[in-house]
């Protein structure tokens, strides 16, 4: 399946940020949803221990993202700032 270029954009912001907080997309994407004002209660599960080792910060570390860079993923990922 190919992705469309605004998933191509949101891989390469959350690559990005991965790499400036020291950490995997894995979690960054964790961090984006226990940030989220919904209150989404992720649950990970794997049939491949290396995918769930990648979420291992996600359990360590406090969620790092910024207020800016929580909303700089939303608007990546959809295409269209927030009303």
């Amino acid at each position: 399946m190919q992705e469309t270029p605004a998933e191509q954009a949101t891989a390469r912001h959350v690559a990005a940020l991965a790499e400036t907080k020291g950490t995997t997309p894995e979690t960054i994407l964790l961090w984006w949803l226990q940030r989220h004002p919904a209150r989404i209660a992720p649950v990970v599960g794997s049939s491949r221990p290396e995918r769930i080792r990648a979420c291992a910060d996600a359990v360590r570390r406090e969620p790092e993202l910024t207020h800016e860079e929580w909303y700089g993923l939303w608007v990546t990922a959809r295409g269209a700032a927030l009303p």
